[in-house]
């Protein structure tokens, strides 16, 4: 479980895990009240939890602290979110191969793919982008280039459609 999921489920009982302390750089992490932030509700530390105060936690939020105190530590860090550049979508074909760039084996390299299918923009990693990547790549293309980036950059979602909805132009 990530912190971020974490926080999402805690939201619901007014608590949120703490900034500094939240169980990223070491196994230990500390919930607070979301409107008294000086107040801790619970620390975990040592495979313990310790409750401070009186403070009430739903079956879901134990449930999710106990997780979150299982998952691995490289586990709980936020997922960073990915994007495919999608430069042109066939049309003829019904849509069935689009024109996008991918990286080139981790090497700092991309190229264009004029045939990648939908499942290989969602499923193959070299098509799935972070915004890091992105502005590496933007560095080492001409400014019309950089402005077809821009345009053909489209979010991957954890749960995407059965199409994916591009601005991009058909060809």
């Amino acid at each position: 479980m990530t912190r971020d999921e974490l926080n999402e489920i805690l939201k619901e009982d007014n608590l949120e895990l703490d900034e500094i302390f939240d169980g990223i750089d070491e196994d230990f992490f500390i919930v607070r009240a979301v409107l008294k932030y000086d107040s801790r509700a619970i620390v975990y530390s040592e495979f313990k939890f310790a409750s401070q105060g009186n403070f009430y936690f739903s079956i879901k939020a134990l449930q999710a602290l106990s997780d979150y105190a299982n998952t691995p530590i490289e586990e709980r860090k936020p997922k960073p979110q990915l994007y495919n550049i999608i430069i042109a979508e066939d049309v003829v074909t019904d849509g069935s191969f689009f024109t996008a760039w991918q990286k080139e084996n981790g090497l700092g390299e991309y190229s264009v793919n004029s045939c990648a299918e939908q499942h290989d923009l969602l499923h193959d990693d070299d098509f799935k982008f972070t915004v890091e990547e992105i502005e590496d790549l933007k560095s080492k293309v001409s400014e019309k280039q950089k402005q077809i980036i821009d345009i053909g950059i489209v979010e991957i979602e954890e749960t995407m459609p059965a199409k994916i909805d591009t601005k991009a132009v058909p060809f």
